[in-house]
């Protein structure tokens, strides 16, 4: 069994090479039976996009990680609740209960026991310590989370906020979740990423988009003053992205580097400017950008499964790849329930049809999204 994918080079990779879906190799019909064959069906799975760019993810073996759940007694926030994004929601909430906001914070060591004693002792931070907290918080439960800054980033507006986006399994789609403002955004009911954000406020002002404030998700627009908060609470902030490379931060502190950073390029960022502090946001041109137009590059997705499919008369072979941060294994389902399996399987196959579904399974326990493989007998056609 693989536990992950390994990393090419990021540089000079061309797009085509991105996603390698399989394809099913139809075979002659079985011995014996020349009535028909075997043939791979079309499912509706969840997309499967490598990773070419995060190459550092939080370790599962690390004290920090089963310290951070005790000290501050997390699991007791999840007690009795199954649903991943409203565990997500909980976690979020309780960040957003436990630390005030003070855009002028007093000095603190950038780690997330640093700010939760401090803030226990009163003390108020700002978003990129909310966004460090959060981080390390998602990431003890297995959530993928990584960390971005993002700003309005047009002519005349000067602005920058930080805060996290997490891999959501039950929507098979990345997730901006604040912790500083307990918010996320939402379009005909489902969960934004930042690029579906970025893509409404550049098309029409993100009409569309609700502001889904604490645990209810209820939109209110007088939560925060906008003397104050101006743009870290809203969608206009979302015009210029850019994601920290190495999301390893907080298992790898105090020997943590800082990370290369994505920024997505396209029309509209070779026309405007990324103003912060009065000039051009430092990121830009600087020996810490990766700039890319491939958003497949950048929403990439944890725990989702790829598969390749061989049929060789009545035997079936089955290939799965995914890349799981953490991974413990990937499991299959069965009249048993869901059970370990290999990365490989030969399987005999049954008429008229089969349908395998398969999950991976990460160390903290949390299962990726289902994917699944038909293969049905085909007749002959007359």
């Amino acid at each position: 069994m693989r536990s992950m994918r390994s990393f090419p080079a990021i540089v000079c990779l061309a797009a085509g090479l991105l996603v390698q879906q399989g394809l099913a190799q139809q075979s002659s019909a079985p011995a014996g039976d020349v009535a028909g064959k075997f043939v791979q069906a079309k499912v509706g799975n969840p997309e499967y996009r490598a990773n070419e760019m995060f190459q550092a993810y939080e370790n599962y073996y690390s004290p920090r990680i089963a310290l951070l759940r005790s000290k501050y007694k997390l699991d007791e926030v999840v007690k009795n609740e199954n649903d991943e994004w409203r565990r997500i929601l909980l976690l979020r909430h309780w960040i957003a209960e436990h630390v005030r906001i003070d855009n002028n914070p007093v000095p603190v060591e950038s780690d997330a026991f640093a700010i939760l004693d401090s803030a226990a002792k009163g003390n108020g931070f700002h978003c990129g310590h909310f966004s460090l907290v959060q981080h390390a918080v998602l990431n003890s439960f297995g959530y993928v989370t990584r960390r971005l800054g993002c700003g309005p980033g047009r002519t005349g507006m000067d602005g920058f906020h930080g805060t996290n986006e997490v891999w959501v399994n039950k929507f098979s789609k990345w997730v901006v979740v604040d912790a500083k403002y307990d918010k996320h955004f939402e379009r005909a009911g489902v969960p934004m990423s930042a690029l579906d954000i970025r893509d409404e406020v550049i098309k029409d002002g993100g009409k569309s988009i609700k502001n889904c404030y604490g645990l209810d998700g209820r939109e209110t627009t007088d939560r925060f003053s906008e003397d104050v908060e101006k743009f870290g609470p809203t969608a206009e902030t979302y015009r210029w992205i850019d994601w920290e490379v190495a999301t390893n931060y907080f298992t790898n502190t105090p020997g943590y580097k800082p990370s290369s950073q994505v920024l997505y390029s396209d029309d509209f960022s070779s026309k405007n400017t990324w103003v912060r502090g009065g000039k051009k946001n430092w990121i830009i041109g600087s020996n810490y950008a990766i700039v890319t137009t491939n958003r497949g590059w950048i929403e990439w997705t944890p725990n989702v499964i790829d598969s390749n499919v061989k049929i060789n008369g009545d035997q079936g072979t089955i290939r799965l790849d995914s890349f799981t941060p953490n991974l413990r294994s990937y499991q299959m389902s069965s009249a048993k329930g869901w059970e370990d399996c290999s990365d490989n399987l030969r399987l005999k196959l049954q008429k008229p049809g089969n349908k395998f579904a398969f999950r991976t399974v990460n160390l903290f326990g949390v299962v990726g999204p289902v994917h699944e493989v038909q293969i049905d007998w085909q007749g002959a056609s007359k």
